[in-house]
């Protein structure tokens, strides 16, 4: 399919006038500080980009050859071997836009950004992300979705509308020993549910005035992260209950977002914000997660053969476990956290110059306002002693991308051109947590030696908080340290 569709976008470039085709070529390099060792995290190769116009019709796409991606659609296991030859291609986006007078209509595979920052808006979420590039800029982060979108404009004021058929997952790097960032509780395919309703939707009003404007925004969708759901317990013996297994079950919750944006441009100093309020809910009951010994068989963790007999009916707690026929049985012990929480983010964003210094400080915070949930009461089984929270397992699926790392942080980004023709760029760029002692920072130059090639050099340095544990994100990161080369050329 993807090949069929790269041929499609160069006959239209070879055949089809007001056409372009630009191309990008984008070679990487990035060792660790503590040793010496080259991080294997995926990286875009090359670029194509298509435009063609004709009339009030438009057809947009977008690339990459990305190397060595080794994804899925859920989430991204560590490959067993380095492998430099290894690519992919990704087409991030294939779209046909309309205009009219005074609205546009877009259907196909396309990234949308919403919200007045620049980064890390909780705004932004009718495209996934891509947390590979979560220290990029821009477009660089998102994935395309499937969709439609409208914008209308009339006057001073625009109004957009997307919607998506699908439910579209962000691309984690989870068990990928190279990236830094882990979530708390990994998956396998086979326990994530099904999400039921899959339609997601959201809207705009935006009015602008003569020194900014301001937003009004709604989305509906489905958590582009899974989020443990509840538990079943299993066992491994045929007559007696020592031993037995945990099935964390995991689901995408259906989250409600409130958006408020707002954009202030004056001189000295450019103002931006963006607010967003949550409502999430997962209510899973004890059917929705029961997994029954026919979805166990082809389970490869339980190790039950392929042409292992079953019974129709589940080990009850009162009939001889022998009568199961199978290694492993479900028990009448199971729950569900049943969560329902509402939370805030928050991102403000000051754009100013100092020193010549084309300056950008930002400050976030994401705040859990209420949580409820059916809290998994202590279990006592012989082989398991088990008294869970969950909000401890309770982390965003929606909104800014930062989350993850910290619930309040203060965001930096200082350039400048020097040289006698502006021809070398300097970059100071960092994320401080401000709830513990974390930070990272990158010091870069960029090279401009020709107006087609680039030379990029970047340290990147991570500082953890020793008196905190491993789960702390920055002490994941510290070992992420390194020095990175690019170049970069453009046809």
């Amino acid at each position: 399919m993807i090949k069929k569709l790269i041929f499609s976008v160069i006959f239209c470039n070879l055949v089809l006038t007001n056409s372009s085709l630009d191309y990008y070529l984008h070679i990487y390099s990035a060792n660790r500080l503590s040793d010496g060792s080259m991080i294997d995290i995926p990286f875009r190769l090359a670029d194509i980009d298509f435009i063609h116009d004709k009339d009030s019709f438009s057809i947009q796409s977008s690339l990459s050859l990305e190397h060595n991606p080794e994804y899925s659609n859920l989430y991204v296991q560590n490959s067993s071997s380095y492998d430099f030859f290894s690519f992919d291609i990704d087409l991030r986006e294939l779209y046909v836009k309309w205009y009219f007078d005074n609205f546009e209509l877009s259907v196909g595979k396309q990234i949308h950004t919403w919200g007045a920052t620049d980064q890390n808006s909780p705004l932004d979420n009718a495209s996934p992300f891509d947390y590979y590039y979560i220290f990029s800029y821009g477009t660089e982060q998102k994935m395309g979705s499937f969709s439609t979108a409208l914008n209308f404009y009339r006057e001073n004021t625009s109004y957009g509308f997307v919607f998506s058929p699908i439910h579209h997952t962000n691309r984690l790097p989870l068990g990928e020993d190279d990236f830094p960032i882990d979530l708390p509780v990994k998956p396998r395919p086979e326990l994530i549910s099904d999400v039921e309703n899959k339609i997601e939707f959201g809207g705009y009003l935006k009015h602008s005035f003569d020194n900014g404007d301001i937003g009004l925004s709604y989305y509906r969708g489905n958590d582009r992260v899974f989020n443990l759901s509840g538990i079943n317990i299993f066992n491994n013996q045929l007559e007696t209950l020592d031993s037995p297994g945990i099935d964390t079950v995991l689901s995408y919750r259906s989250t409600d977002v409130i958006g408020l944006s707002a954009t202030i441009i004056s001189s000295p100093i450019t103002i931006r914000l963006d607010h967003g309020y949550f409502h999430t809910k997962d209510m899973k009951n004890d059917q929705t997660i029961h997994r029954d010994r026919m979805d166990m068989k082809n389970d490869p963790w339980v190790g039950i053969e392929a042409n292992t007999d079953f019974f129709d009916t589940d080990f009850d707690g009162i009939n001889d476990v022998s009568v199961c026929n199978s290694p492993w049985y479900q028990i009448t012990d199971q729950w569900t956290f049943q969560e329902e929480a509402y939370y805030s983010q928050t991102t403000l964003q000051l754009e100013f110059d100092i020193f010549g210094a084309t300056s950008i400080l930002g400050l976030f915070n994401y705040n859990v306002e209420k949580y409820n949930a059916k809290y998994l009461p202590a279990i006592s089984l012989p082989g398991i002693e088990a008294d869970i929270d969950p909000q401890e397992y309770f982390y965003p699926g929606l909104g800014a991308p930062v989350a993850i790392l910290t619930s309040k942080a203060l965001m930096y980004s200082f350039k400048r051109d020097i040289g006698q023709s502006q021809d070398i760029e300097l970059n100071l760029k960092g994320l401080v947590d401000l709830e513990n002692s974390g930070y990272l920072t990158e010091i870069g130059a960029i090279f401009t030696l020709s107006d087609n090639l680039r030379f990029h050099t970047y340290l990147n340095k991570v500082i953890g908080d020793d008196t905190l544990d491993d789960e702390y994100r920055f002490n994941q990161m510290k070992d992420f340290s390194h020095l990175r080369f690019e170049l970069e050329y453009f046809f």
